[in-house]
């Protein structure tokens, strides 16, 4: 988990009631799961005082795995957002930044180093 999110969560249990392990993290006032329309009502309240422009709850999916795909596996992205098949996960490669892709592929072509000292280093 993130550091910032593990705060977060870790701030929750200040707040006096549902903090056993097996309550919802954000439930109700009694302690159940929150309707639908009152969720997207503090979403929408909570994007607006944040300042930022208006975003679907699957955008915001998309854009954890649009960000995760730079800095991780396909394999581990996979994994953290839940996808049964990898096929599902593969919609996040064309975020993937080819930035280094040009010299991973002229290293792999260079002709060996001639100094033993230089062979180390690859």
């Amino acid at each position: 988990m993130v550091p910032d999110v593990a705060q977060a969560l870790a701030r929750l249990a200040s707040r006096g009631l549902f903090t056993r392990d097996d309550d919802l993290v954000f439930p109700n006032a009694e302690g159940e799961h929150i309707d639908a329309s009152a969720l997207r009502r503090r979403y929408v309240r909570a994007v607006d005082e944040a300042g930022l422009r208006p975003l679907r709850f699957p955008d915001l999916r998309h854009t954890f795995g649009s960000l995760s795909i730079n800095r991780a596996s396909i394999v581990q992205v996979k994994a953290w957002m839940g996808h049964a098949d990898i096929d599902t996960t593969m919609r996040y490669l064309h975020h993937k930044s080819r930035a280094g892709e040009a010299r991973l592929l002229a290293d792999a072509f260079a002709p060996p180093p001639t100094d033993p000292v230089k062979a180390l280093d690859r």
